[in-house]
């Protein structure tokens, strides 16, 4: 089975398909930009509407008794139902595809809207934008939180079709509370010996964003995970297929992040090293998961019962990257890289060791002479993971005699030397994460001389994280940063040179990223001038609203107003305009549901908007969907997740915990295969 086939698709096209669905719906940017399902099947590929979608169940998803996916729109012959332009391999190695996935820590949007909230020093990007004044749409509140949960059941208990199924469980599970008459934990239960394989993995999966740290529900996730006799019972005798168990074992990493003791942390890390320890008896689904799920311990359990755990973990994770399993367990291993980087913390006994050993295992795929193409080092997976991990366990290079400079010099030396051009890519993102002068000089240098097709968009990008980082921890510091003038100019330059859709874009983020607001003008420029080209005005806005550009505003709402079949675009004005503090937005959006000839890709992408600003007057309208039968069960069920998305308890998304510094490269299934894995479904 091949990893990461490419599909033949163009960017105009992968805007322009049919809209789908899965698990509650995904939005993934400018043509969905996810890897491919490793089975080539570019049907499992969404599109950037947001709309749900009912993904071909994958050979190891066991039985399903699913009826065929719903059309998204009875009008096959509509401009949205036809592919353009001339077939191309897709380049999973564009920036696009890193931002989509981890952009949410970047954007903060929920804080952006609401007001600031707490810090994280791994998370990006608040720093000085929030000084400038916004407006507080007002937050769902809890009358409103139980309104819509019993509306979410009600729903539930009376809908036949998997879309709504689906998006009522996920959006219940977002909320995260139980009812007054009802507990979510029994709802989900019967779900799970459904024959439809949808609605068993969602299941599980839900148990885990709703957070809640039930015994039962942690009891019944274990037991699924190791397919024990409780499992097969709840599941109608029934063995429990991989795919539910990887689903039940990310459920239990989601809760893991949430623990507050050691005791009950314990019981949840003894089920998931489990796999690791007996990884012969189990499927790669299942130990991505583990890997993954183990990585999620909670840094603020800092007893010594916690320490010692944490650390225990990270010697696990350490022992199966080690292990000589053949080529075929590289891909695995993979994940162990950044599991660890997110893991550890710095002063573990072993950090420096591990640091070392990946600096190693980087350096090695340098010198594709010194051993046979398939050892450790040489492996494209094993490469990218351990540029990725390193620019999370390095501390800043600001000279060459700094303690990490050799991490510093490898990471350079890849960029410029590395066969793999992902690995590359990362390299330039992992000096951005370290910081420093001389990361910062490294970049500027490489910004003016790179390719603008591949590594233009890379460096600019580098340089508005660098920078943006900087921001944050002065931010935190409670320090006042000042503008990198060098820094600003050089993207403005290469701004203003630009003409490859792609670099336009990097270097809008880039700015957006670095918080310059003498950026606006040339910003403005860009997007009058690109009014037509999705794929630029979309991130073009977005970087104006990181720079809460208030004399944007006019521009992007026309623009907002011409995108009626363009949702990727829609929903970049929709964040910038949210970013900025626009009160009207949520109400313009209100009266697009009303509209009686609102086509389904409108309604999809007018719902996914409304739940990314969260405001609660939009209850109200998406409530009436929700209960109106004379709608489609489809459009019924992007009310639901729109309704999950607004009453979301979390500031991010609760798969960005997983997709932040993610090897998503390294991907499988139930990770990400363009359609249902846990970093493609909202």
């Amino acid at each position: 089975m091949q990893t990461h086939p490419h599909l033949v698709l163009t960017f105009a096209a992968l805007t322009a398909v049919t809209p789908l669905w899965a698990h509650g719906g995904q939005y993934r940017g400018p043509s969905d930009v996810q890897p491919p399902s490793s089975a080539s099947n570019s049907s499992r590929a969404s599109s950037a509407s947001g709309a749900p979608a009912a993904p071909a169940a994958p050979a190891s998803s066991g039985p399903t008794n699913a009826t065929a996916p719903v059309a998204a729109s009875g009008n096959t012959s509509s401009p949205a139902s036809k592919v353009r332009g001339a077939a191309i391999e897709d380049d999973l190695g564009r920036w696009e595809f890193w931002w989509e996935f981890g952009k949410d820590p970047y954007l903060r949007l929920r804080d952006a809207i609401y007001g600031s909230s707490r810090l994280n020093e791994d998370d990006a990007m608040l720093g000085r934008r929030f000084v400038l004044p916004r407006r507080a749409i007002e937050r769902p509140n809890a009358t409103d939180l139980d309104q819509v949960a019993d509306a979410l059941v009600g729903s539930l208990r009376q809908a036949h079709d998997r879309d709504t199924i689906s998006g009522c469980i996920v959006a219940l599970a977002k909320i995260g509370r139980d009812g007054a008459t009802w507990r979510l934990h029994d709802l989900l239960v019967p779900m799970l010996k459904e024959g439809d394989q949808e609605l068993r993995e969602t299941s599980a999966l839900a148990l885990g964003i709703a957070g809640m740290l039930q015994a039962d529900s942690i009891d019944l996730l274990l037991s699924l995970v190791r397919d024990d006799a409780d499992a097969r019972r709840v599941s109608g005798g029934q063995a429990v297929n991989e795919r539910t168990r990887a689903f039940a074992a990310y459920a239990c990493g989601l809760l893991l992040a949430r623990c507050q003791d050691a005791g009950t942390s314990l019981r949840l890390v003894t089920g998931l090293r489990e796999i690791l320890l007996e990884t012969n008896a189990h499927g790669r689904e299942l130990k991505v998961a583990a890997i993954e799920a183990l990585s999620q311990f909670p840094h603020r359990l800092t007893t010594a019962a916690g320490v010692t755990l944490r650390r225990s973990i990270a010697a696990d994770l350490g022992a199966y990257y080690l292990r000589d399993e053949g080529v075929g367990e590289r891909l695995l291993q993979a994940h162990v890289p950044p599991a660890m980087a997110r893991l550890m913390a710095s002063n573990d006994p072993s950090f420096a060791v591990w640091k070392e050993r990946f600096l190693a295992d980087l350096r090695g795929g340098l010198d594709t002479q010194s051993g046979p193409a398939e050892s450790r080092g040489t492996n494209q997976h094993i490469a990218e993971s351990c540029a990725m991990a390193l620019g999370a366990m390095a501390t800043a290079w600001n000279a060459d005699t700094d303690v990490d400079a050799p991490v510093g010099q490898a990471l350079l030396a890849t960029y410029k030397g590395h066969r793999d051009q992902q690995t590359r890519a990362f390299a330039l993102l992992s000096l951005a994460r370290m910081g420093g002068q001389r990361a910062r000089t490294v970049l500027l240098n490489e910004l003016s001389v790179a390719g603008r097709a591949i590594e233009q968009p890379w460096c600019a990008v580098a340089l508005g994280v660098l920078h943006a980082r900087a921001l944050e921890m002065a931010a935190v510091a409670g320090k006042n940063l000042e503008s990198d003038s060098e820094l600003v100019k050089a993207l403005s330059e290469q701004l203003a040179t630009a003409r490859n859709p792609s670099s336009v874009g990097a270097l809008a983020i880039a700015l957006g990223l670095a918080g310059e607001a003498n950026a606006s003008d040339r910003l403005r420029a860009v997007l009058a001038d690109n009014r037509q080209r999705d794929d630029v005005a979309g991130y073009v806005a977005l970087a104006l609203g990181l720079l809460r550009d208030s004399r944007a505003v006019a521009d992007i709402r026309s623009l907002l107003e011409d995108a009626a079949r363009r949702p990727f675009l829609m929903m970049q004005c929709v964040r910038a305009l949210g970013l900025i503090g626009d009160q009207s937005v949520a109400e313009t959006l209100c009266g697009e549901l009303e509209h009686q000839d609102a086509s389904l890709v409108r309604l999809s992408a007018v719902a996914s908007a409304l739940g990314q600003i969260g405001d609660r007057k939009s209850l109200q309208p998406l409530l009436r969907m929700l209960a109106n039968d004379q709608l489609t069960p489809l459009t019924r069920a992007f009310a639901a997740v729109a309704l999950g998305s607004i009453c979301d308890k979390d500031p991010l998304p609760w798969n960005s915990v997983f997709a932040s510094n993610s090897n998503y490269r390294a991907a499988t299934e139930t990770l990400t295969d363009g359609a249902s894995g846990i970093l493609d479904i909202l």
